[in-house]
């Protein structure tokens, strides 16, 4: 689930909860000494946790301000009354030793090793122009680990852990419902692709210089194949991110505590799973007669909702840099940044970009 940081209260009262339809708001303080009724958290080793109940209707969780009968409970959300399993009529038999009745908030102690952040910038190379002004950007933002990734009609992913950047190249097949043929962690390993900054960063500095705009016989070649009429570019976006995002999470036994990935688009997605037409928009309002510029558009597909539902799970936060002056559909890509916990961001050209700032 997605959380948005602000300095207030939404919705700020009754009136205003009323008139916006928000059903209920909660405030989010983390790492709070207490409970909204002052009592300390309860520390609880993970082994010793229980799975809670919950609403059949909402699917809330069981917790200290719901109303407990012998048999069953109310849910404070939707008024709804749950019945307790036959193990959980032993178990709140005795509430006293039962955390979650005790205080709302219970931390879990997790042994192992801490969580790793990781960074990892997506690049589509178009133009010198588009390129320097992610390389600055990148420079800029570097910390803790970090991975490098291009693509195209092709995923490139970079080592750069040794004295030469090696790229290994995974190739985006042109169907619109295909996958990458060779799963990322068999080209490279996930831990040859995430470098350490402190011991890599100028070996990262010399591997965002030996980026370069896609070659015009690339792209040629790319934009000449097409699936049932529809012309097909370079931007294998879609692929590109399903593949990164099975990458990071197929790794077993790690846990990121943060992992970021930096989408940087010249243009819409135009090749492969995910491509976006369009063109159909201008033809489509003026065929009504309507400025299709001042029309809400919706989304024109659910590929890039169903793959922010990939990210959460993966423990992914996607931003999203798009610097382009041609019509982009961000209708159907923002749900990508916005429901993994990320950040869209519309840049009109790369001379009055504040990219640089906002990374």
């Amino acid at each position: 689930m997605a959380i948005r940081l602000r300095v207030s209260k939404c919705p700020a009262d009754p009136k205003v909860q009323e008139g916006s339809g928000i059903p209920w708001g909660a405030a989010v303080t983390p790492f709070a000494a207490h409970d909204e009724k002052g009592i300390a958290p309860v520390i609880l080793p993970l082994e010793k946790s229980h799975a809670l109940p919950r609403c059949d209707t909402c699917w809330a969780y069981f917790s200290s301000l719901y109303e407990t009968e012998q048999y069953s409970w109310r849910c404070a959300l939707c008024d709804s009354v749950n019945s307790f399993s036959e193990a959980d009529i032993v178990r709140y038999s005795s509430p006293q030793n039962c955390p979650e009745l005790s205080s709302s908030f219970i931390d879990l102690e997790i042994k192992g090793k801490r969580g790793h952040p990781c960074f990892i910038p997506m690049v589509l190379a178009t133009s010198e122009e588009f390129l320097e002004l992610i390389k600055s950007a990148l420079l800029a933002a570097l910390e803790v680990l970090f991975g490098l990734a291009t693509f195209s009609h092709k995923i490139g992913l970079y080592d750069v852990q040794g004295p030469v950047p090696v790229v290994k190249s995974v190739f985006i097949p042109p169907e619109l419902d295909g996958h990458v043929l060779v799963e990322l962690e068999d080209a490279m390993p996930l831990w040859s692709f995430l470098a350490p900054i402190e011991k890599n960063k100028e070996n990262i500095a010399a591997a965002l210089d030996t980026l370069k705009p896609t070659s015009s016989w690339e792209r040629t070649t790319a934009a000449g194949q097409g699936i049932e009429g529809v012309t097909m570019g370079g931007r294998g976006f879609g692929v590109a991110m399903d593949a990164i995002l099975n990458y990071l999470g197929a790794e077993q036994g790690i846990t990121f505590a943060l992992a970021r990935v930096f989408a940087f688009l010249s243009g819409p997605p135009d090749y492969g799973a995910g491509q976006l037409d369009t063109r159909r928009y201008g033809e489509q309002y003026a065929s009504k007669g309507e400025d299709a510029d001042k029309a809400l558009l919706p989304e024109q597909t659910s590929f890039y909702k169903d793959l922010a539902g990939v990210a959460v799970q993966a423990g992914v936060c996607v931003d999203i840099f798009a610097v382009t002056d041609e019509y982009t559909d961000l209708a159907s890509l923002k749900f990508l940044s916005i429901d993994s916990g990320g950040s869209l961001f519309l840049y009109a050209n790369t001379d009055d970009s504040t990219l640089p700032q906002d990374l």
